[in-house]
């Protein structure tokens, strides 16, 4: 049970996957900065940056970027969130939406040199309604674990 409990961490590639693609060919969204930021948020710290830096990777060779400079970007966002989750609750929902929105405007300075913030204010939509479904979900998970120990 131990290595599909392991293995579950990291299914979330396959939709990164998928988004890297849409990314990659027409998407202007950064949905994979979204997804990984959000993961970050309710996930364990090294499980995150393996995560990141193999969508950084899949991100590259999907959009034909030089290859590692996602995973740089990715890798430094999620560290920087990892930080301040030390002094603040990560996953709670507006924490994660001005955190998202400051770094999909980050991103965007670097990789484009200019703020693209209706981007950035999509994303940070999206991440509020995603990090309260993922609250609601964790508390619901944990509730059935208390139930089932019981």
């Amino acid at each position: 049970p131990k290595k599909v409990i392991f293995m579950q961490g990291y299914l979330i590639l396959l939709p990164i996957f998928l988004f890297a693609l849409l990314q990659g060919a027409f998407l202007p969204l950064n949905l994979v900065l979204l997804t990984v930021l959000v993961w970050t948020a309710l996930r364990p710290p090294k499980e995150s940056l393996l995560i990141a830096f193999f969508a950084g990777l899949i991100l590259d060779l999907a959009a034909g970027t030089p290859l590692g400079f996602s995973s740089f970007m990715l890798l430094f966002l999620c560290g920087l969130l990892i930080f301040y989750s030390h002094r603040f609750d990560s996953s709670h929902p507006l924490f994660l939406t001005v955190f998202v929105f400051i770094s999909s405007n980050l991103y965007s300075l670097v990789t484009n040199h200019f703020f693209n913030w209706p981007e950035g204010l999509v994303l940070a939509i999206l991440a509020l309604i995603f990090g309260f479904l993922g609250k609601f979900f964790l508390v619901e998970i944990d509730k059935e674990k208390i139930k089932l120990k019981i």
